[in-house]
Parts: structure tokens; sequence; C-alpha cells
């Protein structure tokens, strides 16, 4: 024990043993308390995604929740990747003048390959609720199995940053 108790001979046995077992209850009472959890996270807010995730739905397929995300401020403008080079999705977003998506890039997404370019045709939306943009649009590009014929693609990211 880290500690002494001082006794005389004259208390009775019943008083050490009782101040013993109430040394031991304190001290497994301390011991639970340091070992307790943490409370859960809450779940996130409704039209909201966990922080590191994103969804994207392209041409109408929901492709599922994407793991690898990336979100980088630069001033006013934030560079937002979701997958890889080969498959995924990159956009700019400036909050320079209100929320404006100034480019998205789809790669290899749902069959689908294109880009929006703020000026050059097709449409953006931007939101944020939370920490989550939601990018909703249209691209132009091109269906991977017929990758010679042009072709318009609808896609919704939604990313929480």
């Amino acid at each position: 024990m880290p500690f002494e108790i001082l006794l005389t001979c004259s208390q009775p046995r019943r008083y050490i043993r009782r101040v013993r077992r109430a040394l031991l209850v304190a001290a497994a009472a301390v011991a639970v308390a340091g070992c307790s959890s943490s409370p859960p996270p809450s779940p996130p807010q409704p039209g909201t995604l966990v922080a590191g995730t994103a969804a994207i739905t392209v041409n109408d397929k929901d492709l599922g929740r994407f793991e690898s995300v990336q979100c980088k401020p630069a001033g006013t403008i934030t560079t937002i990747s979701t997958g890889d080079d080969n498959s995924g999705t990159t956009a700019v977003v400036s909050n320079s003048d209100g929320l404006e998506a100034q480019l998205v890039s789809i790669r290899d997404l749902g069959g689908f390959t294109g880009s929006y370019n703020q000026g050059l045709g097709g449409q953006a939306k931007v939101t944020l609720t939370g920490n989550t943009y939601t990018i909703t649009g249209t691209a132009d590009g091109f269906n991977t199995d017929a990758p010679s014929f042009v072709a318009n693609g609808t896609f919704t990211i939604k990313v929480a940053c």
C-alpha cells in the first residue's frame, strides 16, 4: 500500500478491519473512475457527414462512402480531393463572394470521367452545412466504356472537411 495506517494496540480489531475495507473500496472506486471510457462521439447533425468522409453520386449511381478525403484551404479557396489519382474527385471551392464551385473534376467514377469549369458550360452549386460541403451539378466528359463520344454527367459530391 502506498500509505500506512498507524493504529495502536488499544484499538479494536473490528475498527482496523473497517478502516482497511473503506480504503480498499476507495482505491477500487479510484481505479474504476480512472479506467472509465469517454462518452461515444455524437452522431453528425442531419445533412452532414463524419469529418474525413465523402459520399458521391455520379449519373444517379450512388458510389457509396469514401474515406480518402483531403481539404486544403488557401485564403478564400479550398481544394477538396477524394479517392486517388486514378479514381476520385477534385473540387475547387471559393468563398470570396459566397460559395462557388470554380472547378469539379471526376476521374473514372461510376463509369464517367469529366469536369465542370466555371464559365465554360455546365453548372455547379455549393452549399455548406456544418463542416460538410455539398457540390451538385453537371459535367462534360465521356463514359469510360465509350471514350470517343462526348457525354454529359450529373454529380453530387458530399464531403466533410
